[in-house]
């Protein structure tokens, strides 16, 4: 199985469509995400998808992915251990539960998740979040929208009065 033929069996890019066409054998989840080179969006969220349903089929093992530079890794995860040495943009987004651990993230990191832990060395930026925890070295912007506890340097972060006050 390839990419293409999940997407033609898809009705739209979701967790549960994609889940119901892509293997239930996480082997053959990763072989699909290493020959894959997804050329938009919507290749890349449904790759996204992919990630998060092998992390899920492994738990509690961790899932060591190989592919650098994907964007949308763990998208929606619930549960199970990502790790990665590079993530590309929207690493962890809508993400529920579960951990994910990377050396170098991109832009947008955990934007809109709910629950779970992030943790990395690096992240570009971190995307407007509801829940759960952050935890990086060292970041290079944060959205003002910040449900999640995020941990910079090991230092929490926190909105300055005036931001809070005007949202600048």
């Amino acid at each position: 199985m390839k990419l293409d033929d999940i997407i033609k069996q898809i009705e739209n890019v979701s967790k549960p469509e994609i889940k119901r066409v892509a293997p239930a054998d996480c082997s053959a989840i990763k072989e699909i995400i290493k020959r894959s080179n997804p050329q938009d969006m919507y290749e890349k969220m449904v790759l996204g998808y992919l990630t998060s349903l092998c992390a899920e089929y492994m738990h509690p093992e961790t899932f060591h992915l190989e592919v650098n530079s994907l964007d949308y890794t763990g998208f929606e995860l619930e549960r199970g251990c990502i790790e990665i040495d590079t993530a590309g943009d929207m690493l962890g987004a809508c993400m529920r539960g579960g951990k994910i651990v990377a050396k170098r993230a991109g832009e947008e990191t955990g934007s809109g998740m709910a629950g779970g832990e992030i943790v990395a060395d690096e992240i570009k930026s971190i995307g407007n979040t509801i829940g759960g925890r952050i935890t990086a070295k060292k970041v290079g912007r944060v959205s003002k929208a910040q449900g999640a506890e995020v941990f910079i340097n090991s230092v929490r972060f926190k909105l300055g009065l005036f931001e809070r006050l005007f949202g600048k």
